[in-house]
């Protein structure tokens, strides 16, 4: 029997994102997608693991970016640039919560925009609880983060429905006996957790 639902954030509960950060920043401010992205296969990594600060990391970058504002606005372009929730997804939530099913986040994250989504954007209150990767120090490929949610959770593996939109995610929860589904729509996320 299901007793928890773990909810991945970005393509599930923000979702419509015309174009990512990296994209826009390279459309609007005329530079290479390229110098963005180098920033998000190295720096930012160890971000979402909480071994580094984005402040810090992502401040070198910002004249090779051509941007000028310093790196309070540049997150806040980031952030309200991928912002949009997806209000059925977060309906849902609320009526599984309704029956009793305890409902959580378990999102790759850096700490400000984990923040910026939980107290501005205001996720926190449609949850139980989040599982965030920068607070845990494991992606969710990982043994050491499912460890740490089953620990937390004081459930077993086949009690856990994990719903995501990365593959590899899908495959290694699976692999641990948790029921993951790969997130494609909202009718996923309905053909799964309807009531008979």
């Amino acid at each position: 029997m299901i007793k928890v639902i773990l909810f991945d954030i970005d393509g599930i509960i923000i979702t419509g994102r015309k174009h990512l950060f990296s994209e826009r920043l390279a459309s609007e401010y005329n530079i290479s997608q390229e110098l963005v992205e180098e920033f998000f296969r190295t720096d930012f990594r160890e971000c979402t693991f909480g071994r580094a600060d984005l402040k810090e990391k992502i401040s070198p970058h910002l004249d090779k970016w051509n941007w000028g504002n310093g790196v309070e606005k540049l997150l806040e372009y980031w952030f309200t640039s991928e912002n949009k929730t997806d209000k059925e997804v977060l309906d849902t939530v609320s009526r599984l919560r309704s029956r009793g099913i305890k409902c959580y986040i378990a999102t790759r994250q850096e700490k400000y925009r984990s923040r910026y989504l939980l107290e501005t954007l205001g996720l926190r209150k449609y949850f139980d609880g989040a599982f965030i990767t920068c607070d845990i120090g494991y992606d969710k490929s990982q043994t050491e983060f499912w460890e740490y949610v089953l620990k937390k959770l004081e459930a077993k593996p086949e009690e856990i429905m994990f719903f995501d939109d990365t593959t590899k995610n899908i495959q290694f929860a699976e692999s641990l006996g948790v029921k993951a589904i790969f997130y494609e729509n909202i009718n996923t996320l309905k053909k799964h957790t309807d009531s008979p």
